[in-house]
């Protein structure tokens, strides 16, 4: 039931970011208006969408759902619940899925932090944004759906990669993703200000924050992974 749902959450997140993008390229590029409150709602629903589905999965990884095969590969009832739950993310569906999540997480945080910048600047920057949550959601659902179920239904799963068993490593993963997915905020931001003709100074002081935190967040997830790799693999 809920691999269903969250499956569901996934395919209406996808038609809710065809609607925003086709709310801007209406209002902005064939009405030649500057109102952009229902792109902007269609966006934020997309985001809540995106993350009740990874919350979804994160709870059938922490309840040994076998029944969805990414949960089969990657998990066993005798797992510590910490690692049923980096599970998650120990698995390219999962890791894809997450992916997309920072993805849409930044466009919000963009949003809610860039209410005293240009209006266009802002709507243009999460638009581009939003392109890109597209194609990757578009990737997620048809070829790497992590809700994806198997029958019959197996009474165990196969358990995690061991060298993945590792408190470092599960917790690596999500701040690299911070880090470089954010940067993806950045490209919309340049894109903007190029078509919009608004790289300046001003841009500038507005960009500076957006590559401080993913590069911070990137800094942090491979000192994490770097030290994980030497004393786990052996590199030292």
């Amino acid at each position: 039931m809920i691999s269903n749902i969250g499956a569901i959450l996934l395919i209406v997140s996808f038609v809710t970011t065809c609607f925003s993008l086709f709310i801007y390229i209406k209002n902005n590029i064939i009405c030649k208006s500057a109102v952009y409150t229902k792109f902007f709602l269609f966006y934020k629903s997309s985001f809540y969408l995106i993350l009740f589905s990874f919350f979804l999965l994160s709870i059938s990884f922490a309840t040994s759902d076998f029944s969805i095969i990414s949960v089969y590969e990657n998990s066993h009832t005798d797992k510590p619940l910490f690692y049923k739950i980096s599970a998650t993310w120990g698995n390219h569906e999962g890791s894809m899925l997450l992916f997309v999540l920072v993805i849409s997480l930044y466009g919000i945080l963009f949003f809610l932090n860039s209410k005293n910048i240009n209006e266009s600047l802002r709507a243009c920057t999460i638009f581009f944004q939003s392109i890109i949550q597209l194609i990757f959601l578009s990737f997620l659902i048809f070829t790497s759906n992590p809700f994806d179920k198997i029958f019959p239904i197996p009474n165990q799963g196969l358990g995690l990669n061991p060298i993945l068993q590792d408190p470092l490593l599960a917790i690596h993963p999500p701040f690299l993703y911070l880090g470089y997915v954010g940067f993806s905020l950045v490209f919309s931001l340049m894109l903007s200000a190029l078509i919009l003709n608004q790289y300046n100074s001003s841009w500038a002081l507005i960009a500076k924050k957006w590559v401080v935190l993913p590069w911070s967040f990137l800094s942090f997830g491979i000192g994490l992974g770097s030290f994980w790799a030497y004393y786990e693999l052996g590199w030292g």
